[in-house]
């Protein structure tokens, strides 16, 4: 990405029901999370609640005038192309997200930028950047980045959007679907709160239930179909070391997945590289 950079429209923090929900805790990302700690809501900051609005929501009025500066290469605060299009992450008043971060939509056509369920699909589309996922409620800003920033405190390798944290003032607390944290709850608390993060759940009522009961079961299912999976030691040795034995785009589990699907998604094996 460019290093040069609109700046994304400004925001206040969320008042009403219908916009991105609030982080769950206060605590730094990747440490001990309890469930009763995870729906204890605070409001988001304002910089993070623009972005899990309003980044790539919104068609560029600019680019529609053929006018905008940032299309090559894209670096626009707003959706050129339908791909590239992202829908704002929702935490409804039941605890569930309008759609899983986790399970990739099958049906969703990555070239058009869309899917026959449309906005209402209770699964993750695969858009441009992967930006559902990487701006959902559920991951953004919850790791820190690998890349250092530049002179304007933006990131070098993505710019003023990178969706990584970039200091501990940059992280946020990531929220839970009440689904998962009722997972969390009935595999141990607290410590089990620490590994949940493949199970985060779908949208409400049918489709979302579905949704949720799937991504759960998924990983429930590869747990008790390999059990060396619970072994740490073999975990530590061997996750996203090899290659996913399913085809290409479909393989449900998405990075719930402990094998790779791609050379982006592929870990070294600690046995040949030390």
């Amino acid at each position: 990405m460019s290093k040069s950079h609109a700046q994304p429209p400004s925001s206040s923090a969320p008042t009403t029901t219908g916009g991105p929900s609030s982080s769950s805790s206060s605590s730094p990302a990747g440490g001990s999370t309890s469930p009763a700690t995870v729906l204890n809501v605070q409001p988001e900051k304002p910089q993070h609640y623009t972005y899990l609005k309003e980044f790539r929501t919104e068609q560029c009025p600019l680019f529609v005038q053929h006018k905008c500066s940032q299309h090559r290469p894209f670096s626009c605060f707003h959706w050129h192309f339908l791909n590239q299009r992202r829908r704002r992450p929702i935490r409804r008043r039941d605890g569930t997200f309008n759609y899983s971060p986790d399970v990739y939509c099958t049906k969703y056509d990555e070239g058009a930028g869309t899917c026959p369920d449309g906005d209402e699909c209770a699964f993750l589309h695969r858009t441009a950047g992967d930006t559902e996922r990487r701006y959902h409620l559920r991951y953004y800003k919850t790791g820190s980045c690998i890349h250092e920033t530049d002179a304007k405190g933006h990131c070098s390798k993505n710019g003023s959007h990178c969706a990584f944290a970039h200091g501990s003032h940059d992280l946020r607390s990531p929220v839970y679907d009440v689904r998962e944290v009722q997972v969390m709850e009935c595999q141990g608390g607290p410590g089990a709160a620490e590994g949940g993060g493949g199970a985060a759940g779908g949208g409400g009522g049918g489709e979302g239930q579905s949704g949720q009961a799937a991504s759960t079961a998924l990983i429930e299912k590869i747990l008790s179909d390999e059990p060396r999976w619970q072994d740490n030691n073999y975990v530590l040795s061997h996750y996203k070391t090899e290659l996913c034995k399913k085809p290409p785009r479909l393989c449900r589990q998405g990075y719930a997945c402990p094998y790779y699907h791609n050379s982006k998604d592929r870990r070294r094996s600690p046995h040949k590289h030390k």
